[in-house]
């Protein structure tokens, strides 16, 4: 066999440490830069379209067979052919993208998760091209999706979400339903929902997913018993984290306060969005259904989408009657004191 490179995959990724392991929305685009003897080989190619770009993993290691996907420890070994690791006998990368912008010899496509200055061996057209403003119910139910819709205006209604914050989503065997980026919770439609696969994270059906997905991705992952994700932004229960000391709850008498709060985990202050937080998230949902990430929100898994916005009202109902104690306790010091 006798494979040549085609050219060069120029990204922002300079450590293979860096780079993620499958295309996401929320990742710069890339360019392509050609040889110029493969100039005519881009003949009717057009923006827009979608095409599997094939590469050649040079960093790669090729005596590996068996990894545990996704790097994660607590995941069984398995067969590098039934994963996408770059380390494989023969390191061969296969990314579908789109195509943004053509240049002569340079392509502009989104995503592509390779290091920069990664070989390109060939370029092909994908035969049936996945839509991607629409065609989730493809994949899921029209109950499936009136369940996101109902828990996204029954959380808008109780102040759980605001202008286009928070994300839900529920999982179906390997695929998540879950709400895009920039949308109201309030007033979702079908428009509004992506599919993606569970263990390629890839988009697989509407536009980009929220920037919090990996983090939904993460919890079903490492939580079998998870079948639905909320993260709510609770006013009452954020305040209480950045409030005085930080401790969330003091009050802890009530029947229901001991209950629901064996079940709360806590993460620090992280970035929206990266991946340190979505494995912190991912981490305490093995033992925990509901986890306050500080300054950021709460998030809450449960079988079903109701249940994980129950868990998410209950605890926004037990820091509101927290924040009312203290403030009434604070007023009564202040009546004491001469």
């Amino acid at each position: 066999m006798n494979i040549k490179s085609i050219g060069l995959a120029r990204t922002s990724y300079l450590d293979p440490a860096d780079c993620p392991r499958q295309g996401r929305g929320d990742m710069p685009a890339c360019t392509i830069e050609l040889d110029p003897e493969y100039a005519p080989a881009l003949h009717r190619l057009r923006q827009g379209q979608e095409v599997i770009i094939l590469t050649w993993m040079h960093l790669a290691r090729r005596d590996v067979y068996r990894v545990r996907p996704r790097n994660d420890p607590a995941r069984p070994l398995h067969g590098v052919f039934c994963t996408r690791s770059p380390h494989r006998p023969n390191p061969i990368g296969l990314h579908q993208v789109k195509i943004l912008e053509i240049h002569d010899c340079r392509l502009v496509v989104h995503p592509l998760e390779v290091v920069d200055k990664t070989p390109v061996v060939d370029i092909k057209p994908v035969l049936e091209e996945r839509p991607l403003e629409s065609g989730v119910e493809k994949y899921f139910s029209p109950e499936d999706i009136q369940s996101l819709v109902l828990a996204g205006r029954r959380g808008w209604e109780r102040g759980l979400f605001s202008g286009c914050n928070g994300n839900l989503s529920l999982r179906r065997r390997e695929l998540v339903l879950i709400t895009r980026s920039g949308c109201s919770k309030g007033a979702l439609e079908a428009r509004d929902l992506s599919v993606m696969g569970l263990e390629s994270g890839r988009t697989l059906a509407g536009g980009p997913a929220s920037i919090e997905s990996g983090m939904h991705l993460e919890i079903y992952l490492r939580q079998e018993k998870a079948r639905a994700v909320a993260h709510t932004h609770p006013v009452n229960l954020l305040a209480l984290s950045r409030a005085g000391d930080g401790t969330l709850f003091k009050k802890k008498d009530l029947f229901e306060a001991r209950a629901a709060l064996q079940g709360l985990g806590r993460v620090e202050a992280m970035e929206p969005g990266s991946r340190d937080l979505a494995r912190a998230v991912g981490e305490k949902a093995r033992e925990c259904d509901s986890i306050c990430m500080d300054g950021h929100g709460l998030t809450c898994l449960a079988g079903d989408i109701a249940g994980a916005m129950n868990k998410s009202e209950e605890m926004e109902s037990l820091a509101s009657l927290e924040v009312r104690t203290r403030l009434l306790e604070s007023q009564a010091l202040s009546r004491q004191k001469p």
